[in-house]
């Protein structure tokens, strides 16, 4: 593989690991920083290129996440895709990491395959759009970005890559009339090894289940990751959108799965947040709705629907289904 990787993290055993593990993959040119600042500079003087950043959260002085919002203000580095690397699974810093423009994150330590499919769909969204930056005339560009958006009938669900090319491929004018609405299959996260294959199963039976709904054309449905699902919308409003989260609150419900919790059984549950279409950027209301439906699955009844904050300021329960 010929793409260039840049590893920030201030760890030289980290750095050790990252660079053995990439050399596995086929990334032979890889770039290590264990100084924040140093990376910045480099970045910042144009002494540095990549096609994709691996990046830890936690580091001294500089830490990820003012790292990554710095970057993503050089107009140069403002596609270059961003991963987050972190032993840090509070949603708190992961909603910031994407508040500042991170595409993706990877939990350490992580697993090989996993960073090899994160990589390889961040390298083809950065193809993507370098691609579609090809074309002749920027009119071009936005005709080509809204077919491709509402072309997209997803009768299966689309990838969390394919549903961040969409929103990406919008023109900002169409990104201000994009209404979002996360789904959390409700429960704790236990971490065995029996509930993660429970939860795979569960991921499947409630993908399934919300492919069963009819929705527009323009609408694009992802599987964004592990427990959440993510619908994105045109030109919706917030009682569109709650009554399109309603569709799929009670499909699940309609089916009348159970879920095994220790010597227990609850029945099967998804929450939803909803934000409607605003001035805030893709990234910050995807944060916003991830968090929202956190909030709304740990402390809400379960089949709770939530406004994100930043539309009205607090979460507001709209009844169980």
């Amino acid at each position: 593989m010929s793409q260039r990787i840049i590893a920030v993290d201030d760890s030289d055993i980290a750095q050790d690991f990252i660079s053995a593990t990439l050399a596995e993959l086929g990334f032979e040119d890889v770039v290590s920083f264990v100084d924040p600042r140093v990376a910045l500079s480099a970045i910042e003087r144009g002494e540095a290129t990549a096609d994709l950043i691996l990046m830890d959260i936690m580091m001294p002085d500089i830490d990820g996440i003012e790292l990554c919002a710095r970057i993503r203000a050089l107009e140069k580095w403002s596609d270059v895709p961003i991963i987050m690397l972190t032993s840090r699974t509070d949603m708190g810093s992961l909603s910031e990491a994407f508040l500042a423009g991170a595409n993706d994150y990877v939990t350490k330590p992580f697993n090989r395959i996993e960073l090899q499919a994160r990589m390889r769909s961040c390298l083809r969204l950065k193809s993507e759009l370098d691609r579609r930056r090809s074309d002749e005339t920027r009119g071009a560009r936005r005709r080509s970005a809204q077919a491709i958006f509402e072309a997209t009938v997803p009768s299966m669900l689309g990838s969390k890559a394919g549903f961040q090319a969409n929103l990406m491929a919008l023109s900002p004018a169409m990104q201000k009339e994009l209404g979002l609405i996360v789904f959390r299959i409700d429960g704790d996260r236990d971490q065995s090894d029996a509930a993660r294959v429970q939860r795979k199963e569960l991921q499947r039976l409630v993908a399934g289940l919300f492919g069963k709904v009819d929705i527009p054309a323009q609408d694009s449905l992802a599987h964004w990751e592990d427990d959440l699902f993510v619908l994105g919308t045109l030109h919706s409003d917030r009682a569109q959108l709650e009554q399109r989260a309603q569709q799929f609150i009670k499909q699940v419900a309609a089916a009348s799965a159970t879920v095994k919790e220790g010597w227990t059984s609850r029945r099967l549950t998804v929450s939803a947040c909803i934000v409607p279409p605003s001035d805030a950027a893709v990234a910050s209301s995807l944060a916003q709705g991830i968090q929202g439906v956190e909030s709304a699955g740990k402390t809400g009844a379960p089949g709770m629907i939530s406004f994100a904050s930043t539309d009205i300021g607090h979460l507001q329960e709209n009844g169980q289904h």
